[in-house]
């Protein structure tokens, strides 16, 4: 109910900022062009601008939120994790999505100070900051002492509003942009807060306002009495497991490597690439941007350390946190191996990404997406494991698309990676989980009916 009723405004604004002579527009513009004239003439004025847009670029409230969400995973506070990272990831997810829909161009100003890609509507740096800036806040509020609360609403709304103030300055973004940030922002977050207050009626836990933060209690009921493992105990059984695995691994990456050598000499396969090529649009970039990223390291580094602290707490030992483990990294190491040894060049297209130093063969993205996404499914997936890892099946394929499309990775790299994945987690499943205490418990109960 609160995400439909900020959502009002939101697409209100969405709609006006279309009509570039309505008064929402004119506005705009003016506010524009007059910071554009004051920032013309005065270089200090924009490098103070570019260097607080720098230091509040979303991806800072993002990593700083990720961080500690890993350490609520640390602490057995899975609940308090998972909201915030489905706070601050899903916002991303909806400003992108938003620029989608509203396909708003960035402001035209004669003398532009500086220069953004994408669409305006809305400033994904309001949105960032907004939400990073309103977790962060409710985090710390459950940590600091009642009188030293103000602290972190000072630097909570400070920080918004010079991260906002920054892109109208630099004539990025328009101020109906920021403003509308800032209500997604706050709609999202509002919404994720009263779900998680839910939870907490429904275990039995009191009603709490939000200026003593969002769970004051600072640990979370759990009624699985099974003790924690130690952490040295991780060490232990990720050595128990290396011999075995070792010569599974090194056996595939040398027959990966060989089908890479005989793919980069064999008939040219960069039909499909060059067809992407000749058929772009700003849409599909976009799309297909937020598409690769989900195989980005960034994101299955950020997924597999959550995984890993996650598994601790739900299996209470440390054999399937091993096995995320053992499946990413394998899957690294493999990829980073088999690119030296094939070399293959990217595609002969425009490249929409950065080329890392690393080859073309195979696609580390799509392997990455695999092996990560699939161990969580298996891991975590219970019952309907099997509808997740189809699931997972789609999204490598999504992911290989988009690579192949933004001019990264021929098809035969994409299959190449996905091979790669799936029979890296094959071998890490079965020779790790076949004869775990779960699974000899299961045959024995079978043998005695």
């Amino acid at each position: 109910m609160v995400a439909c009723v900020a959502a009002v405004p939101v697409a209100v604004l969405a709609i006006v900022v279309k009509h570039v002579g309505g008064p929402v527009g004119r506005l705009d513009l003016a506010v524009a062009r007059g910071l554009n004239g004051f920032a013309v003439d005065h270089a200090w004025f924009v490098d103070v601008l570019d260097w607080i847009s720098t230091a509040g670029h979303p991806a800072t409230f993002r990593i700083g939120a990720t961080v500690a969400a890993l350490w609520l995973l640390s602490v057995d506070r899975p609940r308090l994790a998972f909201w915030t990272l489905m706070t601050t990831w899903g916002g991303a997810l909806l400003g992108v999505v938003l620029k989608v829909v509203v396909t708003r161009a960035r402001p035209t100003l004669p003398d532009a100070v500086a220069h953004a890609d994408g669409y305006s509507f809305p400033s994904g740096h309001a949105l960032g900051a907004f939400v990073g800036c309103a977790v962060l806040l409710l985090l710390w509020l459950d940590l600091a002492r009642p009188s030293r609360a103000w602290i972190g609403w000072a630097l909570a709304g400070l920080t918004t509003l010079a991260v906002c103030f920054s892109r109208v300055g630099l004539g990025v973004h328009y101020l109906s942009d920021v403003v509308g940030g800032c209500l997604v922002g706050l709609g999202w977050t509002a919404a994720t807060t009263i779900v998680f207050q839910l939870w907490r009626r429904d275990a039995g836990l009191p009603a709490v306002a939000l200026s003593r933060g969002i769970e004051p209690e600072r640990e979370e009921p759990d009624a699985d009495p099974r003790p924690l493992p130690p952490w040295w105990g991780s060490v232990a059984e990720t050595g128990r497991w290396l011999p075995t695995l070792v010569p599974f691994w090194i056996g595939l990456v040398a027959i990966t490597a060989g089908i890479g050598w005989v793919a980069s000499r064999a008939a040219d396969d960069t039909g499909l690439n060059r067809w992407f090529a000749d058929h772009r649009t700003p849409v599909l970039d976009d799309l297909t941007a937020f598409g690769t990223l989900i195989g980005e390291t960034g994101t299955v580094t950020v997924i597999t350390i959550a995984t890993w602290l996650a598994a601790r707490l739900v299996y209470r030992r440390w054999l399937e946190p091993t096995v995320m483990l053992f499946a990413v990294l394998g899957e690294v190491w493999g990829f980073v191996l088999v690119t030296a040894l094939v070399d293959r060049p990217r595609p002969p297209v425009p490249h929409l990404d950065n080329a890392p130093p690393t080859s073309s063969f195979p696609s580390g993205h799509t392997a990455a997406t695999v092996c990560c996404y699939g161990a969580l499914a298996i891991l975590l997936g219970g019952r309907r494991k099997g509808w997740y890892l189809a699931g997972v099946g789609v999204l490598a394929a999504v992911v290989g698309l988009c690579r192949v499309y933004r001019g990264m990775h021929h098809p035969t790299d994409v299959l190449a990676g996905a091979a790669y994945g799936a029979v890296w987690l094959t071998i890490v499943v079965v020779l790790m989980l076949q004869r775990s205490p779960l699974t000899v418990r299961k045959v024995r109960t079978r043998r005695r009916t």
